[in-house]
């Protein structure tokens, strides 16, 4: 009797929650896909040229092991996850890159493949950011108190105008050095209109917040919708680029 009576006051053992099968391939997606795109274009694509060492070929074919199976450890053990995509992939990545040697010199260095592959790597970065878990973060006892946040908000018209203007501006004093035609003197002209595009743009930034209350934004579903077709845009533009790579 006592002993079913104790086992009677223990708490049930609680379920862990298991995500959404899509979930959990979306999350395999937002990370593979950028890294074969920027995987075939950047490292297998010079490795595979003619005249490239075998060490390039076999670094670059190694490194796709680690791409595939970094999103399977993702959601129970982050840490080795990120030793296989990160440390595992980038670096056999960066050793195929080197190892390719004069393959990759300037006058062979096709530009919009390199582009297109420096927007996979851009994104395959951003693949390996997480969302904060619902809930208030500032119930975690472990939070450092501190100022409250104000929530994210729409700026007002005349803040956007401000930081347009500020843009065109910054991109103004980027565009200027290229009237130098020293180059002693072109290399200090572009490191001043970079200095003086940074200044501008981030005195801009802190009027705009400053000028006026910001607007509400719309809920999280309602903000995704909008941007589906830019971002379906950005998608069909990378993926005719990797054709016409492909083709060349």
């Amino acid at each position: 009797m006592a002993l079913e009576a104790a086992t009677a006051n223990e708490p049930a053992p609680t379920r862990q929650p298991v995500a959404p099968l899509s979930i959990t391939l979306l999350g395999h997606a937002r990370l593979l896909i950028p890294g074969l795109y920027a995987w075939s274009l950047t490292v297998l694509y010079p490795s595979l040229q003619p005249g490239a060492s075998l060490a390039s070929k076999l670094l670059a074919l190694s490194a796709l092991p680690f791409l595939i199976v970094s999103p399977f450890f993702a959601r129970d053990r982050p840490g080795l996850s990120r030793l296989f995509g990160i440390y595992g992939f980038l670096g056999t990545s960066a050793a195929a890159f080197v190892a390719v040697g004069p393959l990759l010199s300037a006058e062979r260095l096709d530009p919009p493949r390199a582009a297109l592959g420096s927007v996979g790597w851009v994104l395959y970065a951003f693949g390996w950011g997480r969302a904060r878990t619902p809930g208030d973060p500032e119930d975690d006892p472990n939070v450092i108190q501190g100022a409250p946040l104000h929530p994210r908000g729409r700026l007002p018209v005349k803040s956007s105008l401000l930081l347009w203007f500020s843009i065109l501006a910054a991109l103004g004093f980027l565009a200027l050095p290229f009237w130098v035609d020293r180059r002693e003197h072109a290399v200090l002209a572009h490191t001043a209109s970079v200095a003086c595009a940074l200044a501008v743009l981030g005195a801009a930034a802190e009027i705009a917040l400053e000028s006026g209350t910001p607007r509400e934004l719309a809920s999280p579903a309602t903000r995704l919708n909008a941007i589906a077709l830019p971002v379906a845009g950005i998608a069909l533009l990378l993926a005719l680029g990797l054709v016409f790579s492909a083709l060349r």
